[in-house]
């Protein structure tokens, strides 16, 4: 289970998997409103410029929907998404 949300900024958090590679799962703020995808891309972008200091690159990345708006009047494809997780793979360069 993640942990509660936070509302001030997106959180990040380190698993890693061997000593040249690492999973980072982020999770943006919980507004309950539409997701800001260039506020949360634009947080990603800024973590992997830093780890690129590092020679760390992104290998992979995948965004997980956590919550979506309800339906208006039951109407499939309406709503958007709340609450998002994203996970990105990254590994040193050899």
């Amino acid at each position: 289970m993640l942990p509660e949300p936070r509302p001030e900024a997106t959180w990040h958090q380190d698993l890693e998997v061997r000593p040249d590679q690492v999973i980072v799962l982020y999770v943006p703020p919980d507004t309950g409103g539409e997701l800001d995808p260039s506020a949360i891309y634009g947080h990603i972008a800024a973590d992997a410029a830093k780890r690129d200091q590092d020679g760390m690159r992104i290998a992979s990345m995948h965004a997980t929907p956590l919550r979506h708006a309800g339906a208006y009047l039951g109407r499939n494809g309406n709503g958007f998404e709340t609450r998002l997780a994203v996970v990105t793979v990254y590994e040193r360069r050899r």
